[in-house]
């Protein structure tokens, strides 16, 4: 049953069979549905997207470097989050 707001509903309707798993694999092995997509990126493409976008690809790159190497959250930023939070919410 559909209801829809306070004064109108819509009657039962038919419940349809749900596929599982093994349906959507079979389906897949027999070509049904799948899709196969590949993505080549080329220097000049990856510049161009870099110049193209406002992402500063090697500031995210050192920020990753810091992050695995353990040692970007530092009391200050986490203070300066907790600040801006606040500020939002506040």
């Amino acid at each position: 049953m559909n209801i829809f707001g306070i004064s109108f509903t819509q009657g039962a309707a038919a419940v349809k069979g749900v596929a599982g798993a093994e349906a959507a694999q079979a389906a897949a092995g027999r070509g049904v549905g799948a899709v196969h997509d590949s993505v080549t990126l080329s220097v000049d493409g990856v510049r161009a997207a870099e110049s193209a976008s406002d992402i500063r690809f090697d500031r995210v790159a050192s920020i990753r470097a810091e992050i695995a190497a353990g040692v970007y959250e530092t009391p200050e930023k986490l203070d300066a989050a907790l600040d801006r939070l606040l500020e939002r919410l506040g």
